[in-house]
């Protein structure tokens, strides 16, 4: 890709323009926007980091196998975007990474930015799968292989619904995939040239 040289001024207009006719940012307008992704990806770790074509940082993701068994689901565990609806590209991104491993929420603390992602993959993305998992306890069901730390979930449906006991019905107590299990975020990053791996 080119290198190209945008104040931040600029960069923001193009990414207004975009939210308003895509509602959260694709590879297309990052490309426009000349934001580069940048992957660091270990055995049992990944970052994402997200540049201005200066070289600011303007969001990263980051995720990590879950210590317990959660269906084998890699977990949030870092989060900052700096601009309108990078965010969603950023999970996305990761959902592709990690692919056919599903991505869950931290499991202690979610930003209320970071629910609204989840509740709109839960409720709002056909091509997102969710997998209900279950708590450490086996409240949902025998097998271990879907116990999972569920704080997170219990906080937030305690203050949505006023009932703790509720966590099953959040967005927060599941776990997403593609439901092809395609990349499409990845190849479409790729094919634009604005993404690298470290």
């Amino acid at each position: 890709m080119k290198n190209m040289r945008i104040t931040e001024g600029q960069l923001r207009r193009i990414i207004r323009e975009e939210l308003l006719h895509e509602g959260a940012m694709n590879p297309r307008a990052a490309a426009r926007g000349g934001i580069e992704l940048r992957v660091k990806k270990r055995e049992n770790f990944i970052e994402i980091s997200a540049l201005t074509s200066s070289g600011r940082r303007v969001g990263f993701l980051s995720s990590t196998e879950s210590d317990d068994p959660c269906s084998g689901a890699w977990q949030i565990d870092g989060a900052e975007s700096k601009i309108n609806g990078l965010g969603p590209l950023l999970y996305d991104l990761m959902i592709d990474l990690i692919h056919p491993r599903p991505l869950m929420s931290d499991r202690a603390e979610v930003t209320p930015d970071a629910r609204r992602v989840w509740d709109y993959y839960l409720d709002r993305r056909s091509d997102i799968e969710s997998m209900q998992l279950d708590d450490l306890r086996n409240t949902l069901t025998p097998v271990e292989d879907d116990n999972c730390e569920q704080l997170s979930a219990q906080i937030w449906s305690d203050d949505s619904f006023g009932d703790e006991d509720s966590w099953p019905d959040s967005s927060l107590s599941k776990a997403y995939r593609r439901r092809d299990g395609g990349t499409p975020v990845l190849d479409e990053l790729q094919e634009l040239g604005i993404i690298s791996f470290t």
